[in-house]
């Protein structure tokens, strides 16, 4: 085999598949990437979702052995990131170990949050080995992309040229052709792009690119992978907000003997303002959104605590808390450009195309929050309800009943149209149970104070999400480009 060549090619590329079974898209993603980069070492890294039981433990091998066979036809290796977390999560001490990692794995996958998952891992993978990440859905660039990049209004050559991958320090993706198009008040505790804590106490929102990580590359021992531990500690921060702050309404509970490293609610409830069970709960409108808004801040959060520098905000006095930005130079430095071509975001600097259909994901057909075939009789999804309740686990399917469930149960309509029928959990208005209630509210443990602390950087308290209009709840989630 040819010698790798250091600056054109990856020292490692590691493709990512959570689910299920690979897609065909997946299928043709695995090869083309795989030709794209020949001398580069590859991995598979998967995530197989796992039902309880020696049923579950079987259908992972299963799932293991057809992976392998589709891999290693192009050169690939298969890695099961479970085996791997007890070293990922390194880079997250002392805050979170591999115990906080597992858990939020489990969590995830027991509830389709594939993307999710895939996001921590993309910055757990960049935090601790260089190379370039990237999931199934991308392609090699073809001739027609290329022409049309080139009549794009943004297109440079500085743009579209290859970038040494031997002295990069971090590459991430930015659709936004270097101009300011997103904002946000960085290593604050939320996900929020803008807290109202933040304007309360006049402090702007910082303006900056539209980032993605559908293809991150880092090197190892140098500031990118900084940014990318940076980014895994904020994005496991963002649940512990979203935790604690349903915690404080009662909307989700602890196991009081959990220690602050473990993330598994005993319950999610699905009230309005509860973010964590929108989360979780794939007939959320507003799931999507979350996901996106987490992976995104956490990439800009982990840039800006390490690439940016301290400075006093426009109109401001040199008493006024400093705040921390990232200079053009270096935005041109670490980025890489998108440029949109039909239905196609296109990587020139790669080489790559990536579909915005998410085609890594699987299958819609095989969603696990589909009950309507399990059984001959119909089953009716409670409104803001699906996997995990009771009925859910009395057909055996694995979601929020393990390691949290919910509320609310799925009954079988006895009216004619299957019309839905909700099943609230009972009032909780008595004296024990609000005793209940605070008591393991004291005993959370879960880390108040998400983002890292360290020189140049502001305290990152818990603060209050912007009020935000009244949910749109939809049978169905797309995310779209991820």
């Amino acid at each position: 085999m040819p010698d790798r060549d250091p600056a054109k090619e990856p020292e490692r590329l590691q493709m990512i598949w959570f689910g299920d079974e690979l897609s065909d898209n997946a299928k043709a993603g695995l090869k083309t990437l795989s030709e794209r980069y020949p001398n580069s070492e590859k991995q598979l890294v998967v995530l197989p979702r796992r039902r309880s039981g020696e049923t579950g433990q079987k259908r992972v091998e299963e799932l293991l052995d057809g992976y392998r066979v589709e891999a290693e036809q192009h050169g690939v290796n298969v890695r099961h990131i479970r085996d791997d977390t007890r070293q990922l999560a390194t880079v997250l001490g002392p805050k979170y170990n591999h115990q906080t990692v597992d858990d939020i794995f489990r969590m995830e996958m027991s509830n389709s949050g594939y993307i999710a998952a895939k996001d921590l891992t993309t910055y757990l993978l960049r935090a601790n080995e260089t190379g370039l990440s990237v999931d199934l859905s991308h392609h090699h660039m073809s001739a027609a992309e290329w022409d049309a990049v080139q009549t794009d209004s943004h297109f440079t050559t500085q743009a579209a040229a290859p970038f040494d991958f031997s002295t990069a320090e971090i590459k991430v993706v930015d659709l936004s052709h270097g101009e300011d198009a997103n904002m946000r008040h960085v290593l604050n505790s939320s996900f929020q792009s803008m807290t109202e804590r933040h304007s309360d106490a006049d402090i702007e929102p910082q303006m900056m690119p539209h980032l993605d990580t559908f293809a991150i590359y880092t090197r190892e021992g140098t500031r990118g992978q900084e940014a990318a531990a940076m980014a895994a500690t904020m994005h496991i921060g963002y649940l512990a907000e979203l935790a604690q702050e349903g915690a404080k309404r009662g909307d989700v509970t602890f196991n009081p003997k959990d220690t602050d490293k473990r993330f598994r609610p005993d319950t999610v409830s699905l009230a309005a303002e509860n973010d964590l069970g929108a989360k979780y709960n794939t007939q959320d409108g507003r799931r999507a959104d979350i996901i996106g808004r987490m992976n995104i801040s956490a990439l800009a959060d982990g840039i800006h605590g390490t690439y940016g520098a301290p400075i006093t905000p426009p109109g401001a006095t040199q008493t006024d808390m400093p705040m921390l930005q990232v200079d053009q130079a270096t935005w041109n430095d670490i980025t890489m450009r998108a440029f949109q071509v039909g239905n196609v975001r296109v990587l020139p600097q790669l080489s790559l195309g990536k579909d915005n259909q998410g085609a890594w994901r699987t299958d819609p057909t095989q969603n696990p929050a589909d009950l309507t075939n399990i059984r001959g009789d119909k089953i009716t999804l409670v409104q803001a309800s699906n996997i995990g309740v009771s009925k859910a686990a009395e057909l055996g399917m694995e979601g929020l009943n393990r390691p949290a469930h919910l509320p609310y149960t799925v009954e079988r309509s006895s009216s004619a149209g299957n019309s839905p029928r909700r099943t609230p959990s009972p009032a909780s208005s008595s004296d024990e149970s609000m005793g209940r209630i605070t008591s393991q509210v004291a005993n959370l443990q879960l880390p108040r104070t998400p983002s890292p602390e360290g020189p140049g950087l502001t305290d990152s308290a818990a603060s209050t999400a912007v009020a935000r209009p009244k949910p749109v709840r939809a049978a169905t989630t797309n995310v779209s480009g991820r």
